[in-house]
């Protein structure tokens, strides 16, 4: 029996009352994979779709193992959902260095954190006495979103593909056939994502390897329109190559 204060509890973002738990894990690593597959399945059963299921098991894997090789060793995962945003809260308990600007993890690639602010629909960290909390949110889509419609216009010298629905993993082999076969030498193809409902990390994929091939291809040029803002932000800090927009 000593006459140490209890350790403070962890830092958690704050949530809406009411706002139901749908899983509250801790973790270390030898549990990795069970986090992953409790993940999974809560995303999946919870509405997010397979794609962005599969980029939010991604995201908290690397957070996950961000808190075991860079941070007190052991951590804890809460994921919620207010019907609008499923999210998970990452905690690392161990107590954060008293810097104001400064996260107490590195942000850099191959640490977590740059993976989960590139992919993530929100992204917060939060610090305190009792810890430093990432927290990563994943839009939820509404129901019955419409299923792909894809577009394709030929004019001199140039074809255009326009898209309607979303660009993901289910969606993302028919795009990807559609590029292929509208890349040829000496022609432009113009990708219209206006209509885009929604994405994941395999519709990025996609995106990255037309452009590739484009790159191949003797005078064959690839430009995207139509892009929300955030998406275009996402592609410019995840994409490998230079992606040409019309703006």
């Amino acid at each position: 029996m000593t006459d140490d204060p209890p350790p403070a509890p962890c830092q958690e973002t704050e949530r809406a009352p009411g706002t139901p738990v749908l899983l509250d894990q801790s973790f270390e690593h030898r549990s990795l994979y069970t986090l992953r597959a409790a993940l999974e399945a809560h995303a999946v059963r919870n509405g997010l779709p397979e794609g962005r299921a599969a980029d939010l098991v991604l995201i908290v894997h690397e957070l996950a193992t961000n808190v075991i090789l860079h941070g007190s060793g052991t951590g804890r995962v809460i994921m919620t959902s207010d019907g609008d945003m499923l999210s998970c809260d990452v905690i690392d308990p161990e107590a954060a260095a008293p810097v104001v600007t400064t996260p107490a993890w590195r942000v850099e690639p191959g640490h977590g954190l740059w993976i989960a602010r590139s992919l993530s629909d929100r992204y917060t960290v939060v610090q305190g006495p009792g810890g430093t909390t990432v927290t990563v949110g994943f839009a939820l889509p509404m129901p019955g979103p419409p299923p792909l419609r894809l577009a394709r216009y030929d004019e001199d010298g140039r074809t255009t593909l326009r898209l309607s629905g979303p660009l993901d993993q289910e969606s993302a082999a028919e795009v990807a056939a559609a590029l292929r076969a509208a890349v040829a030498p000496e022609r432009g193809v113009v990708l219209d994502l206006s209509g885009m409902t929604g994405w994941d990390s395999s519709g990025i994929v996609v995106l990255v390897m037309a452009q590739l091939r484009v790159d191949k291809t003797p005078g064959a040029t690839m430009r995207l329109t139509g892009l929300p803002v955030e998406f275009r932000r996402r592609l410019d800090s995840l994409s490998t190559v230079l992606l040409h927009y019309d703006d």
